[in-house]
């Protein structure tokens, strides 16, 4: 190489550093993906097939059997089908979809350890340790007066900025006089971001009645562990293995 085609070595060093900022920034979203993104999927799409399973079950009992394969697939396509129509809104959604449906991830990651730590009241009282009760019923006292009473205000807050069903009734009023807010550009941009609102006002309730059911039968099984003399933290009968020959 001349002298005349020779980069300074400034130069060099400052592409080397921009190259492997860009290399661990890659990496990083990588293991944000893989660790994050990916076992939240697997793990959500797992539980909203037991639950389809277990709900329509109660309609149709050969649907709660877990050994089914039609049963399985069924409801795993409805559970996956779900969260990719969701997906789909956020694409179509004006505000870019993350800031519509944001709330709602706040709300349910909230409410799923709402719905943890009554699991964890429940098993210490079927193990007959109710002395330590304390330890896991005040954070869940104190988790679910906060998210259910922050549920019970994205819905009926009189603030468009907080409740869902205000900013539905002020984009709403504004569509219908022909007036387009931001962050719409046109009047199908309104309707769209009125849709949204209601959505996540629909699913809100969702979330707040499944985590109201699941502290009634938490409570439910508490009261029929604690007649019982034994601890019952053990639902299914012990079975052993024959020894391998």
């Amino acid at each position: 190489m001349n002298r005349a085609t020779r980069v300074p070595a400034s130069i060099v060093v400052r592409m080397n550093s921009a190259s492997n900022r860009i290399a661990f920034w890659y990496h990083y979203a990588i293991l944000f993906e893989a660790l994050f993104i990916l076992t939240t999927i697997d793990a959500g799409t797992r539980v909203a097939r037991f639950m389809i399973q277990e709900l329509v079950g109660l309609a149709y009992p050969p649907f709660a059997r877990t050994e089914s394969w039609v049963a399985n697939l069924a409801c795993t396509a409805l559970a996956v089908s779900g969260w990719g129509w969701f997906l789909y809104q956020g694409v179509v959604d004006p505000l870019g979809g993350i800031n519509t449906l944001w709330p709602l991830f706040g709300i349910a990651n909230q409410m799923l350890a709402g719905l943890a730590l009554i699991f964890c009241c429940v098993a210490m009282v079927k193990m007959k340790r109710e002395r330590y009760l304390w330890i896991p019923a005040l954070p869940t006292a104190w988790l679910l007066v906060c998210t259910l009473t922050a549920g019970w205000q994205k819905l009926f807050h009189a603030d468009p900025k907080i409740g869902f069903l205000a900013n539905a009734h002020k984009f709403g009023e504004a569509a219908a006089r022909g007036e387009v807010l931001a962050p719409a550009k046109s009047l199908a941009e309104m309707q769209r971001i009125v849709f949204n609102n209601q959505l996540d006002a629909a699913l809100c309730a969702l979330f707040m009645a499944v985590l109201l059911l699941t502290l009634f039968f938490g409570v439910r099984a508490a009261l029929a562990a604690r007649r019982q003399h034994a601890p019952t933290a053990q639902e299914t009968p012990y079975v052993a293995f024959e020894p391998a020959r």
